[in-house]
């Protein structure tokens, strides 16, 4: 049991602060501590970035497509060629002076501007092609930048890249991406009465499940989450603890030990290496939230027990 001596004479007991004003003193916390709410960048390639939050805007470094391409199988022509073809008077046209055959992708030959799906092509004989209706400039064709034009915004800032985002990024000529680093948050579950998953359990074991859920949601939320081995009750193990992780990590989430109980410890261990700000929020589950900052860090104790 931890000795009395290490409350230095305080008594921590818990408030009932209403959400609003504990999200404030927090806040006003963060900026007295110089806490910066923004976080820094790196350069990832596409094929990594799934998921991740775009740190600046993105833009097109090349158009697509890149050049005038067929939209369809069929032939490429000089739409002004075709001008007055008709059912009862079509036009023939010669190959491969008037007539270039391409697929669907193909870029357009040089000159040509037009394409008549195959579907609607007569072919007489190997060099000559009936046509029966006009078709006018580009008709089937993708022009340069139909889908993206070089220099055009692709994604604003902080936007969570997608699938379809990573390809328009891929066809717009990027190669990589900037996105803001994942803040590294360290859960560290506390108690004496945790055991492993899968252990045999005895009475008055608690299989550490906790950190599971909360490193899930980090990683959900876009944080990287990783977890201390869990600590016994004892207040010097559990200081070290926080006090390592707050120089490894971004945040700092202690789970268990948030309350006011003779082996809750959390609230003493905030305001012994750092700041304390908030004891105790009117809500449930999270009545006994502890916030606060160490080393410069956000520094959070969660309840053990998620409906308290």
């Amino acid at each position: 049991m931890r000795q009395q001596g290490h409350r230095h004479g305080r008594d921590y007991y818990l408030s009932d602060l209403p959400l609003d004003e504990a999200l404030e003193r927090f806040s006003a916390q963060l900026d007295q501590s110089g806490i910066a709410l923004t976080t820094a960048f790196e350069t990832i390639p596409l094929i990594e970035a799934r998921g991740r939050v775009t740190a600046a805007p993105v833009w097109a470094v090349a158009s697509s497509p890149h050049y005038d391409a067929a939209a369809m199988d069929g032939i490429a022509v000089r739409a002004k060629e075709t001008i007055g073809a008709t059912e009862s008077s079509p036009l023939r046209l010669s190959s491969p002076d008037q007539v270039r055959w391409v697929d669907t992708g193909d870029p357009m030959p040089d000159g040509f501007d037009s394409v008549i799906m195959v579907e609607h092509v007569h072919e007489l004989d190997d060099a000559t092609i009936e046509i029966r209706a006009p078709v006018p400039p580009y008709h089937h064709v993708r022009p340069i930048g139909e889908d993206i034009v070089a220099t055009e915004l692709i994604l604003p800032k902080n936007h969570v890249l997608r699938p379809v985002d990573l390809g328009a990024c891929a066809a717009a000529g990027l190669t990589d991406v900037s996105v803001s680093r994942k803040p590294v948050v360290t859960i560290i579950p506390t108690g004496t009465e945790l055991v492993p998953i899968g252990a045999t359990l005895k009475p008055g074991d608690i299989v550490e499940f906790n950190s599971l859920i909360i490193g899930g949601l980090v990683d959900e939320w876009g944080g990287s989450s990783q977890t201390s081995p869990p600590v016994a009750d004892d207040y010097e193990a559990i200081k070290t603890a926080v006090s390592n992780a707050a120089v490894e990590s971004d945040i700092v989430l202690v789970n268990a030990g948030s309350s006011a109980g003779s082996e809750d410890y959390t609230a003493e261990i905030v305001a012994d290496l750092g700041e304390l700000a908030v004891h105790g929020v009117a809500i449930r589950p999270g009545h006994p939230v502890v916030l606060g900052v160490v080393n410069g860090k956000p520094t959070l104790g969660i309840p053990g027990y998620p409906v308290s």
